[in-house]
């Protein structure tokens, strides 16, 4: 009897250990999603969800990550998608797509968003010029973003060779993060043999030698505001093009 309890003990203590060290699973919208060439965006079946990558041409065979068995291909995308999301806070969000190539997450947050100061505060979205606020940390701001604000929060992990800045918006009536991922390639990233496309889905520069590459990173990381914004009002004209009679956009 004592033997037993021991082994049920031994086992309940393993469990718990492993536990502790396992991955925790990504949750995904599992949303099957197509390239319009009409609109040269990327749209969902049910055309509820539509985005832009901005003035660039997007590939037909485009990598797109929405599922399980999507990212399975990929020896190693659930383990870098997961530090992401971990990097960011957002553990338990629910993932639309990752679009390797387009160095682009979108994801639904659940729960609370990042506390803390945002890097910057942009408002105004509808406008032809949106204003942008930049931040410091004497700001005494209670940093709670409300609807018709965008807040960009930016990650920089010189170990990793990975910038991350994410953009949080609403979608129309739903909360969302768009995730820009610039990842130095290495080689841990060429396990994954993410096939190459017109564009690369990782860079050969070096994120820790900024100072090398200014031009480069600068111009990289300008692009990710416009995107956001550009995908807020993709929403609000849909939304605006549905309240018609007979029209579905």
């Amino acid at each position: 009897m004592i033997r037993r309890f021991f082994l049920i003990f031994v086992a309940a203590m393993i469990m718990t250990v492993t536990g502790c060290s396992t991955h925790k699973g990504l949750v995904f919208a599992d949303r099957e999603w197509h390239i319009s060439e009409y609109y040269g965006q990327i749209i969902d079946s049910d055309t509820t969800w539509r985005m832009t990558f901005g003035n660039v041409l997007i590939p037909e065979d485009l990598t797109v990550i929405s599922c399980a068995d999507s990212m399975a291909r990929y020896p190693g995308m659930e383990r870098f998608i997961s530090d992401i999301l971990h990097t960011i806070g957002l553990d338990s969000a629910e993932i639309l797509f990752y679009a390797p190539h387009m160095q682009t997450m979108f994801v639904i947050p659940k729960g609370t968003t990042p506390a803390g100061r945002p890097s910057s505060v942009s408002s105004n979205l509808t406008d032809e010029r949106p204003y942008t606020m930049w931040t410091y940390e004497e700001y005494p701001e209670d940093w709670k973003r409300t609807p018709g604000e965008m807040y960009t929060y930016t990650y920089l992990n010189k170990g990793k060779k990975q910038i991350l800045i994410v953009d949080f918006y609403d979608y129309g009536d739903t909360p969302i993060a768009q995730i820009h991922i610039f990842q130095t390639e290495n080689k841990r990233i060429r396990k994954m043999c993410m096939p190459q496309q017109f564009y690369r889905a990782f860079f050969r520069h070096d994120v820790t030698e900024l100072d090398r590459d200014i031009e480069f990173w600068a111009h990289i990381v300008d692009g990710h505001r416009k995107l956001a914004i550009a995908n807020h009002n993709i929403r609000l004209e849909q939304k605006s093009m549905n309240k018609r009679p007979g029209l579905r956009y």
